[in-house]
């Protein structure tokens, strides 16, 4: 199973960078890309369908909506850094139809002299999670770009299959409408699509059906909601796209595993 990280989806100017060691995370998708870069060690990556290997001196560059996940086995030191496609906004639009067949590419000592100066510093955090501070526009724009023309060197592209494409364009169709009372026929005939077509194509590339799909993505919204207020469980039901507590109630448990009721709770004690 996977999830869907949405805070790292919203926002034109979306940048954190984060320092890891010994990084996991589990399967999981969002709208912003996402950088790595192995300082030390062994990472295991996958993106997609393919599994790698990421050592020190690597990077690979996560697209956006990509299902990909990290395992540490040994060690690993790694900066992870997640940010909009507006920041590099002449490679995301020259990347529209295709994609590399290998995300991953060695850091020339040029590029590894720039990140540290301006993205990752110098000094490597004796935290095993740490954030760091955020950059000025310019070194932004200037670490990313060199690191999209390092990838553009050494990788090998490809025309995206119409079903990769597809995929991006169903995401964002429901980032977009998930609180609406929307069905699949619905979403078919927005994106000038056959429903059956839609959905064959959303269990071969993500393995998830259409409603479980929609139902995941209200979830995730309604445990922020229940996390950070008060508001009765009810409206956040409404707020997040069902049409009934009776409805929320079933599909939070589903995907969850606990009620709303005993979320709040728990939320509610932690404070």
């Amino acid at each position: 199973m996977f999830f869907h990280q949405y805070h790292n989806s919203v926002g034109d100017d979306l940048y954190n960078c984060f320092f890891y060691r010994n990084a996991r995370w589990s399967l999981h998708y969002h709208r912003g890309y996402e950088l790595v870069v192995v300082t030390s060690g062994e990472l295991f990556a996958r993106v997609g369908d393919q599994e790698m290997l990421l050592g020190e001196g690597e990077g690979l560059l996560v697209f956006p909506y990509q299902l990909h996940s990290y395992e540490t086995k040994t060690h690993s030191e790694c900066y992870i850094t997640v940010f909009s496609g507006s920041y590099i906004a002449k490679f995301a639009s020259a990347c529209a139809t295709r994609e590399p067949k290998d995300p991953r590419f060695r850091i020339p000592s040029p590029l590894a002299v720039l990140l540290s100066a301006y993205m990752t510093g110098e000094e490597t955090p004796t935290e095993d999670e740490v954030q760091l501070e955020r950059p000025p526009l310019y070194a932004i724009k200037a670490c990313l770009y060199a690191v999209c023309h390092t990838l553009m060197q050494e990788a090998e592209w490809r025309e995206k299959r119409e079903e990769r494409a597809l995929v991006f364009r169903i995401l964002t169709y429901i980032e977009e409408h998930y609180t609406e009372d929307i069905t699949l026929p619905e979403m078919a005939e927005a994106l000038s699509y056959e429903y059956h077509y839609l959905s064959r194509v959303l269990r071969e590339d993500l393995h998830i059906g259409f409603r479980s799909l929609i139902n995941q993505r209200r979830c995730e919204r309604a445990r922020e909601l229940i996390s950070d207020g008060d508001q009765p469980l009810s409206t956040i039901a409404m707020l997040c796209g069902f049409r009934s507590l009776r409805t929320f109630n079933r599909a939070f448990l589903a995907e969850t595993g606990i009620t709303p009721s005993a979320m709040r709770r728990g939320a509610r004690s932690a404070r």
